[in-house]
C-alpha cells in the first residue's frame, strides 16, 4: 500500500470537509460525493469527458451518473478515503475553476 492510498488519518478526515465545501461525505467517511447541475447536458458530458482524463492520468476512477444535465461524481478507497481521493477531488474543482 502506498502513501496515496493509506486511509487519511482522523485529523485529516475532518480538514476535507473545509477543504471541499460543496461536497457531501459519508459519515463514516468512506467516500465524497459532489453534485453538479449544467446548464445543457453537452456540458455535462464535455465535464465528465475532462474528468475522465484525469482519473486516467492517475489510475483512480470516480462513479460517475449522468442524468440529463446533472452529474454526481463519487470517489471512494475501500473503507476510507485516501490521498488519491483528494488529489482527484482536487483536480475535479480545478477543472470547474476553468469552466467545466
Amino acid at each position: 500500500m502506498t502513501n496515496a492510498t493509506k486511509p487519511l488519518r482522523k485529523s485529516e478526515l475532518r480538514k476535507l470537509e473545509k477543504t471541499f465545501p460543496g461536497w457531501k461525505f459519508a459519515p463514516d467517511h468512506s467516500k465524497a460525493t459532489l453534485t453538479l447541475v449544467f446548464k445543457r447536458h453537452v456540458d455535462a458530458v464535455a465535464f465528465i469527458a475532462r474528468l475522465a482524463i484525469q482519473a486516467g492520468v492517475l489510475d483512480h476512477h470516480p462513479e460517475i451518473l449522468l442524468t440529463a444535465a446533472k452529474v454526481k461524481v463519487t470517489t471512494s478507497s475501500n473503507r476510507s478515503l485516501t490521498a488519491l481521493d483528494v488529489t482527484l477531488m482536487g483536480r475535479i474543482e480545478k477543472i470547474l475553476r476553468s469552466g467545466g
